[in-house]
C-alpha cells in the first residue's frame, strides 16, 4: 500500500544542534532567521565573517592553476605546439564533463591559432583512450594530443602515442592508480605529489585552470587573476555544466565557479547553449511548456545535462561538441531538438533495461551474502547501463555493477559495464583490487566504468564481493536520511525559503536543506495530476502546502486528521502571481503520537468485537447504522468499477469523508459484518487486519443484515 519512498525504507538521522551561541550571532549579523543561523553554521561557518563570505561567493577564492602539477610543462608543450603549427587533437570522454572539456579547450585553442581539431571515441569503442585510436591519429599526422577527462590510467596507449612520435599532455581528475603514464605532462588534483588546495575539480575543472594558465601566457594583463576571470567570461557557462553533470561537490573553488556559470548560463548568448534551453522547455510536438524554471544546479542535473549525456551514450557525442561549438542559430537549433529526440529514446531504452535488470536480480542475486548486486546480459544497451545501474542502486540500497555483452558472443567476449556504490565503498579502489580480472577500469569513488572478458565474469563478481565485505565490515548497506534541522511549524516561512536561495548552488557537499518536522497536523489530503501526486495541507500558520510527487494518495496512506513526521525540502511556489512557502516532502511517517492513537484505537475495536470492552455510552456511536452500510457499500463498488480492490481502514475512513463519514473502528466493524454476511469477499492483507483485498460476491435478493451475528452481539452489549 504505502509507497516505500516516502515510508519506512531509510533511517531518519536530524543533525544535532550547536551547544554555543555561534548561530544566533550569524543570525543577528546577517539580520536572518535563526533557522539560517543553524544553516550557515551547519555548512562550515564558524562565525559571522565566515557566513558572510559563504553568502557572498567572494570570487577571491580562486587558486593558482600552477599549483597543479605539470602545469608549466603542460603550458610549454602546447604553446610550442602552437607555435610551430603542429596538428592538436583534444581527446576527450563521451560523457557531458567530456563534452564540455572538448568544447572549452577546443574554442580556447582556436582562439590563438591552433591548428586544432577534437575525437571523442563513441561507447562501442570503450572505455577511455584506446590503442587503434591512437594510431589513426598518429597517421593523421598528429604531434600532440592533449586529453581531457580520461587518460590517467592510459598508461599502454599513450606509450604506444610516444614510439609513434606523438606528445601527450594528459588532463584528467579521476583518481590515480600506483603508476601514472609517461607523459609531456600529467595535469591531475588527484595525483599524490598534487599542491593543489582543492582536489575536487571536474575534468572540465582541469581544462578551465589550463586555459587560465594560457590565457596568461598570451595575455598577461591582470595577471593569473585577470587571466581567470576573462576565462570565466568567456566559458563559465560549459564549465559549469560540467561540474554539476559530473556530480563534483559543490564547494570550494567549484561552488565558486558553478555560481559564476550559473549566471553565464541565465543570460548566455551561445548559440548552442539557447538552443538547447529553449528546446528543452518544449514537447515532442514544439509546443512551449510553462516557463522556463530559475536556472540553478538542478536545472543542469535534470534537464540540460540528460539531454548532453544522452548523445554519448546512444548516439554520437560529437553532436553535443558540435551544438556547443555552433554559432549559426538555424544549426544550433536542429543540433538541440536531435538531442532531445536522442533522449526519449534513451529514457525509453532506460526503462526496457531497468526492468530486466530488476527481475535478474530479484531472481539470481544473493542479497544475504553479496553486498554488491552484479548483473549481465546480453545485448543491453551500454550507454544506458550507467544510469540505470543508479536506478539498481537508488532501488536496493547496495553497490550495483551492470555488464553488456554481445549476443552470442565467445568466452573472451568482452562485456562493458558500469557501476555505482555508495558510501562506505570507493568503488575506484575496489576495481584496482580486482584488477587481475579486467580488461580496463577507471573512474570515481561512487561511479565508475569497466570492461571484462565474459570467462572472467564469475571470479570478478567474486572478488569485488570480497572487497566490498571487508570494507563494509558487515555494516548493513542502508539509506539514511539526515535532516540539516528541526523545524518548529512557525519556521516554515516565505522568509526562511527566500532566505535558503543564499546558499546555492547546491550540488555534492552543498545538499538542497533537508528539514525535519514532528507530530505536526494534516488538515487536508488530495490527490494531484490525475492522482499521480499528492498534495497534504499541514497545520503551520493558516497551512502549507507540502507536495508529494510520484505518489498517490492511496499510497502515501496518511489522511486528513491524522498526525505525521516528515522530512523535507521548503521551497517558494509562485503561481499567478502570488509567492508562497511550500514543502517537497522527502519522506513521511506516522509520528508517536499517532501510532499510539492507532494502538488505542485498534485495541478497542478488538474489544468491542469481542465483547470485552466495558460499556460506554460512546461507544453505540461506533455501531454501524443500515445508512453507514448503504453508502460504504456503494463507495466500495465505485471503487470495484475502478480496478482499486486493495485499501486499508484508514484509507476507507478517509473516502468516506465526503459521503458519510465513518471513523475507523466503525469501517472495520461494517467490513467484518460484509464479510460474515457474504456481502463482500473481504480479505485481511497483514497480521493486524488492517489492510484488504475486497472484491465483489454475486448476492442473491435481499440481505437481511439484522441477522448478523456480530452486528446483533455489539447491538444488544452497546446499542
Amino acid at each position: 500500500m504505502a509507497n516505500s519512498k516516502y515510508r519506512n525504507d531509510a533511517v531518519w538521522k536530524i543533525k544535532p544542534r550547536p551547544d554555543n551561541d555561534a548561530p544566533e550571532r550569524i543570525s543577528e549579523s546577517l539580520g536572518v532567521t535563526r533557522a539560517m543561523g543553524r544553516l550557515l553554521y551547519g555548512r562550515g561557518c564558524a562565525d559571522e565573517s565566515e557566513a558572510a563570505s559563504f553568502i557572498r561567493r567572494e570570487r577571491d577564492g580562486f587558486y593558482d592553476p600552477y599549483l597543479l602539477p605539470d602545469m608549466r610543462a603542460a603550458v610549454d608543450v602546447i604553446v610550442s605546439a602552437v607555435e610551430r603549427k603542429e596538428k592538436i587533437v583534444i581527446y576527450g570522454d563521451y560523457d557531458a564533463d567530456g563534452v564540455t572539456s572538448v568544447s572549452v579547450l577546443y574554442l580556447f585553442l582556436k582562439g590563438v591559432g591552433a591548428d586544432a581539431s577534437y575525437y571523442i571515441p563513441k561507447r562501442s569503442e570503450g572505455y577511455g583512450m584506446s590503442c587503434g585510436a591512437i594510431r589513426k591519429i598518429a597517421d593523421d599526422g598528429v604531434k600532440l594530443i592533449i586529453t581531457v577527462d580520461t587518460g590517467i590510467t592510459a598508461i599502454e596507449e599513450i606509450k604506444l602515442a610516444g614510439e609513434l612520435g606523438v606528445d601527450v599532455v594528459v588532463t584528467d581528475h579521476h583518481e590515480c592508480m600506483d603508476e601514472i603514464p609517461t607523459a609531456a605532462a600529467v595535469v591531475n588534483p588527484q595525483r599524490r605529489d598534487s599542491q593543489y588546495p582543492f582536489p575536487y575539480l571536474a575534468g572540465v575543472g582541469v581544462v578551465y585552470k589550463l586555459c587560465c594558465a594560457l590565457e596568461a601566457e598570451y595575455n598577461g594583463d591582470g595577471g593569473i587573476a585577470g587571466a581567470s576571470l576573462r576565462i570565466s567570461e568567456r566559458f563559465g557557462d560549459l564549465v559549469a555544466i560540467g561540474t554539476v553533470a559530473d556530480v563534483m561537490p559543490v564547494l570550494d573553488e567549484n561552488r565558486l565557479i558553478v555560481s559564476y556559470g550559473l549566471r553565464r548560463i541565465e543570460n548566455s548568448t551561445r548559440p548552442g547553449l539557447r538552443a538547447l534551453m529553449e528546446a528543452s522547455a518544449s514537447g515532442q510536438d514544439g509546443t512551449k511548456k510553462a516557463k522556463r524554471p530559475r536556472v540553478t544546479s538542478g536545472y543542469i542535473s535534470f534537464t540540460l545535462a540528460p539531454r548532453i549525456n544522452a548523445a554519448g551514450r546512444i548516439a554520437d557525442a560529437t553532436l553535443a561538441v558540435e551544438m556547443f561549438l555552433s554559432t549559426d542559430e538555424t544549426k544550433a537549433k536542429a543540433l538541440a531538438e536531435k538531442l532531445c529526440e536522442v533522449n526519449r529514446e534513451r529514457q525509453m531504452l532506460e526503462n526496457v533495461i531497468a526492468e530486466s535488470a530488476y527481475e535478474k536480480i530479484e531472481s539470481s542475486h544473493d542479497f544475504e551474502h553479496d553486498p554488491v548486486i552484479v548483473v549481465a546480459d546480453e545485448g543491453w544497451h551500454n550507454g544506458i547501463i550507467g544510469i540505470v545501474a543508479s536506478r539498481v542502486t537508488e532501488k536496493y540500497g547496495r553497490p550495483s555493477i551492470l555488464i553488456s555483452f554481445e549476443h552470442g558472443g565467445g568466452e573472451h567476449d568482452i562485456g562493458k559495464g558500469s557501476g555505482r556504490s555508495v558510501k562506505g565503498l570507493n568503488l575506484a579502489k575496489a576495481l584496482g583490487e580486482c584488477g587481475e580480472y579486467l580488461v580496463k577500469f577507471g573512474g570515481h569513488e561512487l561511479a565508475a566504468g569497466l570492461s571484462v572478458e565474459r570467462c572472467r565474469l564469475d571470479d570478478f563478481k567474486r572478488a569485488i564481493n570480497d572487497v566490498a565485505r571487508r570494507e563494509l565490515d558487515g555494516a548493513d548497506v542502508e539509506t539514511v536520511l539526515t535532516a540539516d534541522d528541526e523545524l518548529s511549524p512557525d519556521e516554515m516561512t516565505l522568509r526562511l525559503a527566500d532566505e535558503l536561495r543564499l546558499l546555492e548552488p547546491y550540488g555534492v557537499g552543498n545538499p538542497t536543506p533537508l528539514f525535519y518536522t514532528q507530530n505536526i497536523k494534516i488538515n487536508d489530503a488530495s490527490g494531484v495530476g490525475a492522482n499521480k501526486h499528492t498534495r497534504l495541507t499541514l497545520d503551520a500558520g493558516g497551512g502549507i502546502s507540502a507536495m508529494c510527487f510520484s505518489v498517490s494518495p492511496e499510497q502515501l496512506d496518511v489522511y486528513k486528521g491524522e498526525f505525521v513526521d516528515i522530512m523535507y525540502n521548503l521551497d517558494v511556489n509562485e503561481f499567478r502571481g502570488e509567492r508562497s512557502a511550500q514543502l517537497i516532502v522527502r519522506a513521511v511517517r506516522k509520528s508517536e503520537t499517532q501510532t499510539a492513537r492507532e494502538s488505542d484505537e485498534l485495541e478497542l475495536y478488538r474489544s468491542l468485537l469481542s465483547g470485552e470492552a466495558e460499556r460506554k455510552t460512546e461507544y453505540s456511536q461506533m455501531i454501524p447504522q443500515r445508512e453507514d452500510f448503504s453508502a460504504l457499500y456503494r463507495v466500495l463498488r465505485h471503487e470495484l468499477s475502478m480496478k482499486r480492490s486493495r485499501h486499508t481502514a484508514r484509507g476507507i475512513s478517509a473516502l468516506m469523508t465526503d459521503v458519510r463519514p465513518m471513523s475507523y473502528i466503525k469501517v472495520k466493524l461494517a467490513l467484518d459484518i460484509f464479510a460474515e454476511m457474504k456481502i463482500l469477499d473481504v480479505r485481511h492483507l497483514n497480521d493486524d487486519g488492517d489492510e484488504y483485498d475486497i472484491f465483489p460476491i454475486r448476492n442473491e435478493g435481499k440481505v437481511q443484515l439484522e441477522r448478523s451475528h456480530i452486528l446483533s452481539s455489539l447491538l444488544k452489549r452497546y446499542g
